[in-house]
């Protein structure tokens, strides 16, 4: 059967067999969409035969996507996606019970999590969940996804993206640690703790305080600035920090600056959306949220800095 292409398939199809694709599973699929698995099967069954084509390849219990399933699939979620952010834009009423914020594990842990209840008292009405992930959101595509904090340029095809705060760089450790080192230079011998390996974030740090001579090769104990941080606190080597990550760490003296010295960096944090959605009233309060709370986070960093720096 060839598809007539004036002719749009069944919505109700394609809701199921987007729910179907996304879990790998009829059953899941069913589930979720409270009916039973006979019924998400007739459905994709029908929508197979309007498209002329096979979407599943299935080998028992085991439920593949083909390639024109795969590909299908993107198109289907990003209507989806595009229909109920339009209803939800027109036709909402009153704030969203949800907003769903991807960030990475740091992030989440180190700062959201600690101040996540200052938001629900300001703001009753709105309920936030936790995405830990350090992959990129596609907005065009996901529906699963409201907010999204990313670290880098700024610049990220299909999204808004917003500058989360200004923040600085700068070493941390153990105070018995800081404690034998005099100038940026006595940072040399020591273990500096390493970060994603594209970015020679100690590199720049050195240039920036006028030093020429560039570390060695940090050590790589873990992409995860927790684990660097953790480390740091047991005195296994110095991290390279950020205030927005490190402000609470430094006010109770669980680690120390060991240099009063601080650096701008290319890469920041940015709260990024899809376009569409940007203006929201939902995401435009939990945005102004998230602005002024990383603010004052940072607000007092450098007099911190300062206290800790021996001498």
């Amino acid at each position: 059967m060839m598809f007539v292409p004036r002719r749009l398939p069944s919505l109700n199809a394609m809701r199921v067999f987007e729910a179907a694709a996304r879990l790998q599973s009829f059953s899941r699929a069913a589930d979720e969409l409270s009916v039973t698995q006979s019924a998400v099967s007739r459905q994709v069954q029908k929508l197979e035969a309007e498209l002329g084509e096979a979407l599943f390849a299935r080998n028992g219990p085991h439920l593949k996507l083909t390639e024109s399933g795969r590909e299908y699939y993107g198109v289907v979620q990003q209507g989806l996606g595009v229909i109920k952010r339009g209803t939800e834009r027109l036709f909402g009423r009153g704030p969203l019970p949800v907003l769903t914020i991807s960030a990475t594990p740091s992030v989440i842990t180190k700062w959201l999590v600690p101040h996540i209840g200052d938001f629900e008292r300001r703001h009753p009405g709105i309920s936030l969940h936790l995405s830990t992930s350090q992959a990129l959101v596609d907005f065009a595509v996901s529906t699963e996804i409201d907010v999204g904090i990313r670290f880098g340029r700024g610049r990220w095809p299909g999204t808004t993206a917003d500058l989360l705060v200004d923040d600085m760089v700068f070493p941390v450790c153990r105070a018995d640690i800081a404690r034998r080192i005099k100038e940026p230079r006595d940072l040399l011998r020591e273990r500096l703790l390493g970060d994603h390996p594209n970015w020679d974030l100690w590199a720049d740090w050195f240039a920036s305080v006028g030093i020429e001579h560039s570390p060695a090769r940090p050590d790589r104990l873990s992409d995860d600035f927790n684990v660097q941080l953790q480390a740091a606190m047991l005195g296994h080597g110095i991290a390279l920090a950020r205030g927005l990550l490190v402000a609470d760490d430094l006010r109770q003296g669980r680690v120390v600056a060991p240099i009063a010295l601080t650096a701008s960096a290319p890469m920041q944090y940015y709260v990024v959306c899809h376009p569409d959605r940007h203006d929201e009233r939902t995401i435009t309060v939990l945005r102004d949220w998230l602005f002024a709370t990383a603010q004052a986070t940072v607000a007092d960093v450098p007099a911190l800095i300062r206290r800790g720096a021996p001498g």
